[in-house]
């Protein structure tokens, strides 16, 4: 083997040994993060100097706004304020609109548990259902849980109510879980108010706190039937 192999071999070793051990600045202006080349590449997807567009525009197509990713929820809270909440659940009326042909009929952020929830609202018009999902930054993610109430104003007799775990924005899958809200369009739209608009509440919780159903203990008719077999059976002659 030659030098010039030898030398070729050892330089990239030496440079991914330098890449591991170096401190690099991040590239998003005005950004502190110094760290080694492989923890760059895990910041730089989720660095708040970061410069992105509005994602609401890529759901209702009319925002323009640019900036910094730190930035993006103030931005929200002035300019799309009936979309995001700083509470653990919003609650929406929105016209039913039979001619939409996006998929995404509607996108809101919940802020709270010092996290931002990300909640989607889909019409799966060759399935025939509606999906309800949420996504939030949390490797962790099912250790929080989301509630969807569809309700009719004034009809409290009315109402679908499902519940079910939040998922990572890391999982590239996340349409294809069961854990997702859907809800057969037919049974949407018997929930439909008299101006055909839909009413629901989105709501998030932690895991941890939901309450622990205890086993359930006979009911009275049953205890009521068994006595009933025990005085049957008295009379029965031996």
């Amino acid at each position: 083997m030659s030098h010039l192999q030898e030398f070729s071999q050892i330089r990239p070793m030496v440079l991914e040994s330098l890449a591991n051990k170096v401190l690099f600045p991040c590239t998003n202006g005005g950004c502190p993060k110094h760290a080694t080349l492989p923890q760059l590449e895990r910041h730089a997807p989720h660095c708040q100097y970061r410069i992105i567009n509005c994602f609401m525009s890529r759901v209702y197509g009319e925002c323009k706004w640019e900036g910094r990713a730190g930035e993006w929820m103030d931005h929200c809270f002035v300019d799309h304020k009936e979309k995001v909440t700083d509470l653990p659940f919003i609650t929406v009326r929105d016209k039913w609109d039979g001619k939409r042909t996006e998929p995404v009929l509607n996108y809101f952020l919940l802020r709270c548990y010092e996290k931002v929830f990300n909640v989607y609202q889909i019409y799966d018009k060759r399935g025939g259902r509606m999906m309800w999902t949420v996504l939030v930054n949390d490797d962790n993610a099912d250790k929080f849980y989301f509630e969807v109430d569809l309700f009719l104003p004034n009809i409290p007799s009315k109402r679908i109510v499902y519940r079910r775990p939040c998922k990572c924005e890391k999982d590239a899958d996340f349409l294809e879980h069961t854990q997702n809200v859907y809800i057969p369009v037919e049974n949407v739209f018997s929930m439909l108010d008299e101006n055909e608009n839909t009413n629901f509440t989105v709501r998030i919780g932690e895991v941890e706190n939901l309450p622990l159903l205890e086993a359930p203990t006979q009911s009275e008719s049953l205890i009521f039937l068994n006595n009933e077999e025990q005085i049957v059976n008295t009379d029965i002659p031996s």
